[in-house]
């Protein structure tokens, strides 16, 4: 299950493609159009970028259409990050992953469009610090988590088939989809698991991540803000985990 060489890999690739927002992020000096900011933190990190809008907008009503935007946005930015990933390491799962991919942008992006619209000028938002993703020890960091989520879907495959690669998925997606969507590519990459199998699991994690992102924006921003964002958040995860229903085996 473990190879080094494809272990690291991985993290140059993740860091590679976190670098490529962080850079653009940096670039702005963290100034500029919020939405543009809010997507380029989604690049590097959809949790930081949900914490600190959340937090930004607490209390605060006259922020919390321009936050919940940025977080629904930061969030849609997750799955171009799959699909990045898709094409990079597993070109051959895209015709099965596209749909659910697809279906999630295309029905969340009306909502984050409606939030927008009904936004309103006031004072400037907080904008994340974002941790630059080529730091050793946040590489080390990921390299460890998906050494772990490997492993641990390559066993539960193993023991309980489909059904354990799902709950690995459920339980990896809490923090992060990176290391469950890399490790279901690598299991379908040698057979291990169908195609349909592996979008599942991309897909469970993903809605498991919303889950906890919807929680973040509750706790932290109130009940306020968080009903503002969970539509979205529901809309792309029933959208994405009916495409992926749909998918033959």
């Amino acid at each position: 299950a473990l190879n080094p060489y494809d272990l690291w890999l991985m993290v140059v690739l993740i860091s590679a493609v976190s670098l490529a927002g962080y850079l653009a992020w940096r670039l702005l000096g963290g100034k500029g159009p919020v939405l543009l900011l809010g997507a380029l933190g989604g690049l590097v990190s959809s949790t930081a970028t949900t914490l600190v809008y959340s937090r930004g907008a607490r209390g605060k009503a006259e922020l919390e259409g321009t936050a919940a935007t940025v977080i629904l946005l930061a969030n849609l930015v997750k799955l171009l990050r799959i699909l990045v990933l898709a094409i990079a390491v597993m070109p051959s799962i895209l015709p099965a992953l596209l749909p659910s991919l697809l279906a999630g942008i295309v029905v969340t992006l009306p909502i984050a469009w409606v939030t927008w619209r009904r936004h309103t000028e006031g004072e400037a938002l907080e904008n994340p610090e974002l941790t630059n993703p080529t730091d050793l020890p946040v590489a080390l960091g990921f390299g460890a988590a998906y050494a772990a989520v490997l492993l641990a879907a390559a066993w539960l495959n193993d023991l309980a088939g489909a059904m354990g690669v799902y709950a690995v998925a459920m339980i990896s997606g809490l923090t992060d989809v990176d290391a469950i969507s890399l490790s279901s590519f690598r299991l379908f990459g040698n057979g291990s698991v169908t195609a349909a199998s592996a979008v599942m699991a991309i897909v469970v994690a993903t809605v498991t991540n919303a889950v906890t992102k919807a929680g973040i924006v509750f706790v932290v921003g109130g009940r306020s803000l968080g009903m503002r964002c969970v539509w979205g958040f529901a809309a792309m995860s029933a959208a994405m985990l009916a495409a992926a229903f749909m998918l033959p085996g």
